[in-house]
């Protein structure tokens, strides 16, 4: 049994960027101009602003889909039915009304065909969401929908450095956002980035930023310190150690609310010195996902995503699904051991939190449901190395 665990997530700090935030609740506006530069030209997008969450940027950009919408009638948004329960706050802030359709099996992301066959004159935008840092097609999305008056968002909240047709998620369709919180690809402890290609929504976008309230600089010291704690606690030592204090932490709960204010100075300190290593950070992911594509495959009592052609996938979470769940409660048991944590994610489909999103007597969207009941999420994070990897693949050879 290992004496160390492994968390499930979090960018590890190094001592300069912990020191650099420090500096950057001193800072002005220009740490963040200077940040936004570092991710146009990492993202390839020129119109870019950043928010305090991923939940923020897609609000944000929903209320402007309401402004531009061809029609009054158009109100629903379309997404998968396995996602963040999260994304339907936004949806329900903005008065828009959530529509579901059933996730593809081999790809775990929304079945596409299904996506198209649901959209109606009411459609308003369609939510495309890269589960797990799982590329999905968004060009055969956008092209499908040309010229009938629905945005297309892609949500890559959890695939910061993947990448498809040589382009970065999120923007590949006309607006997109990123969340910077502390599970996702990569950190600044919080934070949201919204993406759009058309300029001429710049005017109304940066308004409705700029209608965001600042937080004191007390606010933001109290940030920078849990930023420090974070960086303690996502290392295996101070996680083992602090494991008490950090369970705390953890969200076990459904969240019910979401708050919107601007993005810091001492958030954009870490991120511009983050961002020297993106694709250090980005590239353990994606081969780390690789090796375990290897472990698990041609292996019938489990079933791993197909990646699209032409993709890479920089892996938030590897997804696996165990067919037997005595089986999966046996791995997770002996991953734990060897030292390596997992986590199940949401173990309900969005119909089954939110019963009002399922039209019919029986369960409409059966793929989802399966997903969720059966999904076992492997961490493939900078810190989990050659070892813990090796250790994967003897458990998974030896278990039965």
């Amino acid at each position: 049994m290992s004496l160390l665990r492994t968390p499930t997530a979090g960018t590890p700090y190094n001592f300069a960027e912990i020191a650099r935030s420090a500096l950057g609740l001193a800072e002005n506006r220009k740490i963040q101009d200077d940040f936004c530069r570092s991710l146009q030209h990492f993202l390839g997008i020129e119109n870019l602003l950043l928010v305090n969450s991923g939940t923020t940027a897609c609000f944000l950009l929903l209320e402007l889909f309401k402004k531009i919408r061809t029609a009054e009638k158009r109100n629903e948004i379309i997404l998968p039915a396995y996602t963040a329960p999260s994304l339907l706050l936004p949806i329900r802030a903005a008065g828009l009304t959530a529509v579901l359709v059933d996730v593809d099996p081999q790809t775990f992301n929304l079945d596409i065909h299904k996506l198209l066959l649901a959209v109606t004159p009411q459609t308003l935008a369609i939510m495309p969401i890269h589960m797990f840092g799982l590329p999905v097609d968004v060009q055969k999305i956008c092209e499908a929908v040309a010229g009938e008056g629905i945005y297309v968002v892609e949500d890559a909240a959890s695939s910061l450095g993947s990448r498809i047709g040589g382009r970065q998620t999120g923007a590949v369709a006309p607006f997109g956002f990123y969340s910077l919180n502390r599970g996702k690809n990569v950190s600044t402890l919080a934070g949201g980035i919204m993406v759009w290609k058309d300029s001429q929504y710049s005017e109304l976008l940066n308004e409705l930023v700029a209608g965001l309230p600042p937080v004191s600089r007390q606010t933001e010291f109290i940030m920078w310190l849990k930023f420090l704690g974070l960086s303690i606690a996502v290392r295996p030592l101070g996680y083992t150690l602090l494991s008490h204090i950090v369970s705390k932490f953890k969200y076990t709960t459904l969240h019910t609310h979401f708050d919107s204010f601007a993005y810091t100075d001492m958030q954009a300190a870490i991120g511009k010195c983050l961002w020297r290593r993106i694709d250090e950070l980005s590239d353990r992911r994606i081969e780390n996902g690789r090796r375990l594509l290897q472990v698990f495959a041609n292996r019938p009592e489990f079933t791993i995503p197909q990646i699209l052609p032409d993709a890479r996938a920089a892996f938030n979470q590897f997804p696996v699904i165990v067919h037997d769940l005595n089986l999966r409660h046996r791995l997770q048991e002996k991953l734990l051991e060897a030292g390596l944590e997992t986590t199940l994610l949401y173990e309900k489909p969005l119909h089954h939190i939110f019963p009002e999103l399922n039209p019919r007597t029986y369960d409409s969207f059966p793929n989802a449901t399966y997903l969720a009941e059966h999904l076992l999420l492997i961490p493939p994070h900078a810190q989990i190395n050659a070892t813990l990897l090796v250790k994967v693949q003897t458990i998974v050879e030896e278990i039965h």
